[in-house]
């Protein structure tokens, strides 16, 4: 009879490979895919027809001339991380699979929602009635981090998933493999460390300064420091899943830890040049950051993860076909000392396995080309008396058993660099997906959500609101500012709307046929919002004015306000001469005055603001922001809207102006509910200075500052800014941990002082 294998994965990418492999297998066992990919904020899972094609098309790939797919054995499930435990009891299977690789770009949440993973798979064992359970983790050295949190989670849950067999009667297998590359990672929605977002990071300084500047590219090059004497790892997906499923496959393989072996690294430097002419750029290697333009310290920053990941070369020929650097032998490695007292030492012999525990064949699972090591020694489990090996069919010649954890191995034969050749195809293959998406998440945006239009009657005039998403918990209602049409916040509402229910509205009062519109109304507004919207609390996100308006609606309505996002926020106020403001602030509150003065003046005073100019240059002492503070194109129209003809921009001076009596530092201490402040360096319309010191005012606030970015930073990059707001609305006490990125400064803690 067919096994049943269980694979439960973080990463659609290598479960979809691994299943292929399964399904190409000659034993014709049949395989449970469940993908819990989805819980990534910004990063969209593949539907489920989607990734079953994914599999389809693999294993035919992998399966000799003339066999079938397997996709009549292939069930796929897409579920919710809080619905994995309910998917688990619907099915049995003879052999489970759980893959938590560790590639979530923030690894602190990645690896909290990979161990809530591997906890509700390990406590559905039973249910399931597996005999042999493979956990598949991050190779610890590619994760780029020595020795912190992230790394000792990765190991506590080997130790658990050991722990859990041990206790179970289960036989099982420790896997680790590096990053991977794939031509088909962005279709999936994903974005392993390494070559892949070092293209991610091209591409998203290319759509940002393009969006601009069309031809900028043509006249400047990109310069990147510190590539000399680093490599990449390209290591193949296809190749991983191979090799996983050759060690990992029901046979007669010892319980232990293996690691799949990396190929050569490809130099940095190689890695980048051919990259950025795939991407039409030219990026220049240099030796320092000396001189670099706002261009060039977006695409560092964005690039500080990719020399995380990246290996130093041996030497210069190290990334040549053939050449591995040198590692740590298996010995030198089991000889390591205890790193504290209490720590259990590696193991030396395989751990016995339970009389109840599936025997494996040695011919029908021959050893893969991976490196078996010892575990570390803070997650080696309780040494076991060894086990003689059953005689088994010795195999072919080609095919190499690994010996028993905590024994001497044999070098695996090095898998040489990927070929220039590959590169091109694979760099060339995730450029075109990028080009079709046309977007600068790195991941696939294919079910952007269309805001949906609807009228509503409120004080006898019509309002327009503007929703899109859906859920169950509070929505996230979004206030623009004055004077603003929807178009400011189109794409940040679509990235937020797969996790939430977005609404926002059309602000009122600047148009010729509408009353004035002054404070109060727009409160009166955000209350029939809320009612037209069927929530009776909200998460409340304000840009610009608008986080005036959300703070004096909070303390109107404190029972209706979950938390409040403040983005670009302007919390300017009359009478209070800080030394804050901004050139551009100061210039538009003395028109704002002398329109309220004088509406007569308006027609000679529309040429004197040009908002589109604005943010050229961000906080005092700070470089200039070249091309990113150029406006984008698509903002054109938008930003001069209150100021395109005289008797609108008398009714937006007149709003301003109301707006600014109102004193929203004397609000903000009887404010308790969590508040996130996002702000830009090189914001050069709402003074970011004044906004910091505004969030000291709130007794439970966090201040987030993006490095070169401008005031329309929520259009510029949604993507960032959606994850922002995603992960504070799930646990506002922990998203500055949560979320550590380069071009991301935390200022604010709880307690209101600077960090």
């Amino acid at each position: 009879m067919p096994q049943r294998v269980l694979i439960a994965s973080t990463s659609a990418l290598l479960a979809g490979r691994l299943a292929a492999r399964c399904l190409a297998s000659a034993d014709g066992a049949e395989v449970v895919l469940l993908c819990a990919a989805g819980s990534r904020p910004g990063a969209i899972a593949p539907e489920r027809e989607e990734l079953a094609a994914f599999v389809a098309r693999s294993a035919r790939a992998s399966a000799p001339s003339g066999a079938a797919d397997g996709a009549d054995r292939l069930t796929v499930v897409c579920a919710e991380p809080d619905a994995v435990a309910v998917e688990l009891k619907a099915w049995t299977a003879d052999e489970v699979w759980c893959l938590v690789p560790g590639w979530d770009r923030a690894p602190v949440r990645g690896a909290r929602v990979e161990a809530a993973l591997t906890g509700t798979v390990l406590a559905a064992l039973p249910g399931l009635g597996a005999r042999g359970y493979v956990h598949v983790g991050p190779d610890p050295a590619a994760d780029g981090e020595p020795d912190g949190p992230v790394r000792r989670t990765y190991r506590d849950l080997e130790r658990l998933a050991v722990e859990a067999c041990l206790d179970g009667g289960v036989g099982w297998r420790v896997l680790r493999t590096p990053p991977v590359v794939d031509a088909s990672a962005p279709v999936l929605g994903e974005c392993p460390p390494g070559a892949h977002r070092l293209l991610w990071a091209l591409h998203s300084v290319r759509c940002e300064v393009e969006d601009r500047e069309p031809d900028w590219f043509e006249r400047h090059p990109l310069r990147v420091a510190d590539a000399d004497g680093r490599g990449l790892v390209l290591l193949p997906a296809e190749r991983a899943a191979g090799e996983l499923w050759r060690a990992g496959a029901p046979g007669e393989l010892p319980d232990g830890f293996a690691t799949v072996a990396s190929p050569a690294p490809v130099a940095l430097s190689d890695v980048l040049a051919r990259a950025g002419a795939v991407h039409g750029i030219d990026v220049r290697a240099v030796p320092d950051r000396e001189g670099f333009s706002a261009a060039d310290r977006l695409l560092d920053l964005r690039l500080e993860d990719v020399r995380r990941h990246a290996v130093p070369l041996v030497d210069p020929a190290a990334s040549a076909p053939g050449r591995v650097p040198a590692t740590r032998s298996a010995e030198s490695r089991a000889a390591t000392p205890t790193a504290s007292t209490g720590a259990i030492p590696p193991a030396t012999a395989t751990p016995a396995r339970p009389a109840s525990a599936p025997a494996r064949s040695a011919s029908a699972a021959p050893a893969p080309a991976i490196t078996v090591t010892t575990p570390e020694p803070d997650v080696a489990p309780p040494t076991q008396p060894a086990r003689p090996t059953p005689d088994a069919e010795a195999p072919p010649p080609d095919r190499a058993t690994p010996p028993p954890v905590g024994g001497a191995s044999p070098s695996p034969t090095p898998h040489p660099a990927l070929s220039a050749a590959a590169q091109w195809d694979l760099f060339g293959s995730v450029r075109a997906y990028q080009a079709v998406a046309g977007r600068t998440t790195g991941t696939s945006d294919r079910r952007e959500a269309a805001l949906r239009r609807r009228s509503v009657e409120v004080a006898g005039r019509p309002l327009v609101l503007y929703e899109a998403g859906a859920g169950d918990g509070p929505p996230l209602v979004v206030l623009n500012a004055l004077g603003q049409g929807p178009g400011f916040l189109s794409r940040l509402c679509a990235r937020l709307a797969p996790h939430h229910r977005v609404v926002t509205w059309q602000v009122r009062g600047t148009e010729r046929d509408e009353p004035p519109w002054r404070t109060e109304d727009q409160l009166d507004d955000v209350e029939a919002v809320l009612d037209a919207a069927g929530a009776g609390r909200a998460h409340l996100i304000g840009w610009c004015t608008g986080a005036k308006v959300a703070t004096a609606f909070q303390r109107r309505r404190p029972d209706a306000v979950a938390s409040l996002v403040f983005l670009n926020a302007t919390f300017r106020q009359n009478g209070r001469w800080d030394g804050m403001d901004t050139k551009y602030e100061a210039d538009l509150a003395a028109v704002c005055r002398a329109l309220d003065r004088g509406p007569h003046k308006a027609a000679r005073m529309l040429g004197l603001l040009a908002p589109g100019a604005a943010g050229g240059k961000g906080n005092p002492g700070s470089l200039d922001a070249g091309v990113l503070g150029v406006l984008s194109r698509a903002l054109t129209d938008e930003v001069r809207r209150p100021f395109r003809d005289a008797e609108v921009l008398v009714r937006y001076a007149r709003q301003l102006v109301d707006l600014w009596r109102l004193d929203s530092a004397a609000q903000a201490p009887r404010v308790t509910v969590p508040a996130l402040f996002v702000c830009s360096e090189f914001d050069g319309i709402s003074s970011p200075a004044r906004a910091r010191e505004a969030a000291r005012c709130f007794p439970n606030a966090r201040y987030a500052e993006l490095a070169v970015a401008g005031h329309y930073a929520p259009h510029d990059r949604p993507a960032l800014v959606a994850e922002l707001i995603t992960e504070f609305v799930r646990a506002p006490d922990e998203v500055a941990d949560l979320l550590r990125y380069a071009e991301l400064t935390w200022h604010i803690d709880t307690e209101g002082t600077a960090r």
